[in-house]
């Protein structure tokens, strides 16, 4: 995988409030997150989870399973680390890339939590699949939640949809609601059916999509 996206200065400082005020339903999205591993991981399982920043993506899972779980948190970003185990200095943290990881470190589950869509779909997506399919058991599973093309065919509705939630429910202001939705759309978002077709090119068994809501969307996907 060549293109990795890092969190630096004052976008990682902020990048765990503001996350929440961004993404819908996010909380309720982590707490399922949370299920998914806790139903799907054997007790004592080693569970990766890719692009970790802050430690937002298993913080609701160790509010109900405390100790039941190896974690190890993956981030290319030192300053997201660091702000990772001043919260959770019990934990395992890694700065670097699935791709650095050793192949003989295995794991149970996987989380790769809005990171898909900084890729673009050139190869880079894929790679990154592959990756963290090598380090993982068989049938280990990944949960995966992305920002992704809900209406292709519909986009002016999407956007005008995605803008009253956050001006309603989320209290932003409409004009960092427009910069907000530009960079969104800039975005490398591909639809449902994308994600199928690089699941299995990956090398996964099978998958599913589990959640969508506006412009978000989650899935599992098993070796």
């Amino acid at each position: 995988m060549t293109h990795v996206e890092k969190f630096e200065g004052e976008r990682a400082q902020v990048y765990e409030r503001r996350i929440g005020k961004m993404i819908p339903f996010y909380s309720g999205i982590m707490e399922l997150v949370a299920i998914y591993l806790l139903e799907n991981t054997p007790e004592k399982g080693k569970i990766l989870s890719v692009g970790c920043g802050t430690g937002a993506d298993f913080s609701k899972l160790l509010k109900i399973a405390p100790d039941r779980f190896s974690i190890t948190g993956l981030d290319p970003s030192p300053e997201m680390i660091e702000q990772a185990e001043k919260k959770f200095p019990q934990l395992k943290f890694i700065c670097g890339t699935v791709g650095e990881l050793p192949l003989s470190e295995e794991y149970d589950s996987a989380t790769l939590l809005f990171v898909l869509h900084f890729l673009p779909d050139i190869g880079d997506k894929l790679s990154l699949l592959k990756e963290i399919y090598a380090r993982l058991k068989k049938g280990a599973g990944l949960v995966l939640f992305d920002l992704f093309d809900s209406e292709p065919n519909r986009s002016e509705i999407l956007l005008q949809n995605i803008k009253s939630y956050l001006i309603n429910f989320q209290g932003w202001e409409e004009e960092a609601v427009e910069i907000y939705l530009k960079r969104v759309f800039e975005l490398h978002r591909i639809p449902s059916p994308r994600y199928e077709e690089l699941f299995r090119e990956a090398g996964f068994s099978e998958s599913s999509q589990k959640f969508r809501s506006l412009h978000v969307g989650g899935w599992i996907a098993t070796k």
